[in-house]
């Protein structure tokens, strides 16, 4: 009875993994043109994605509803989302806005604007496309101590800090089974005062 037991529970947490990772993959999103017109250089883009990746990220951060997160460069009148994802070549993306949360890869998505003003997130946003444009790549590790690897929040981080700004952002502690890890989730930014959301 008991062998029978030990069978039975990885399969009934299997099929509810499974069940909530099919409501999380099957969540809907629409947006404007008219909205995404209010957006700014400089801002951030937050997204709960619909990858595996992005499943592990909205469990491990139990009060988000965001997985991934991105900054704004408008360049000539198109606003484009820098951010470091895992991919097959894992180098930093630059993405148009429409296709970044477009809903074959975002069931959610909201905007945040901090009160930095336009000359200083300029800056910001020109640290976070010398990243891009140095073909900085995806931290596998999510190593805050690394200089040329970034994932998605460090990216965000590091662009404001090498311009002299420090946003205090929290870390995390995320337990993997071979031990303990300190790791920035997006929902810090939701939750800084620095930032406020518009969209």
């Amino acid at each position: 009875m008991a062998k029978k037991s030990l069978l039975i529970l990885p399969l009934l947490l299997g099929v509810f993994f499974y069940v909530k990772f099919i409501s999380f993959k099957n969540k809907t999103n629409c947006y404007s043109s008219e909205t995404l017109e209010m957006v700014k250089n400089g801002d951030l883009v937050l997204r709960c994605g619909r990858s595996v990746e992005s499943f592990t990220v909205y469990t491990a951060d139990k009060n988000s509803q965001f997985s991934h997160i991105g900054i704004i460069s408008i360049e000539n009148n198109t606003r484009y989302v820098i951010h470091a994802v895992p991919c097959e070549d894992n180098i930093i993306k630059k993405e148009k806005l429409t296709y970044f949360i477009s809903p074959k890869f975002a069931s959610t998505y909201a905007i945040y604007r901090t009160n930095y003003n336009a000359s200083q997130l300029k800056k910001v946003v020109n640290q976070a496309l010398l990243f891009y444009t140095k073909k900085y790549t995806f931290d596998t590790n999510y190593d805050l101590t690394t200089k040329t690897k970034l994932y998605c929040t460090e990216l965000i981080l590091e662009a404001f800090k090498k311009t002299g700004i420090q946003l205090n952002i929290k870390l995390s502690e995320f337990n993997y089974i071979i031990g303990k890890h300190l790791i920035i989730l997006p929902s810090e930014f939701t939750k800084s005062p620095l930032f406020n959301k518009i969209i």
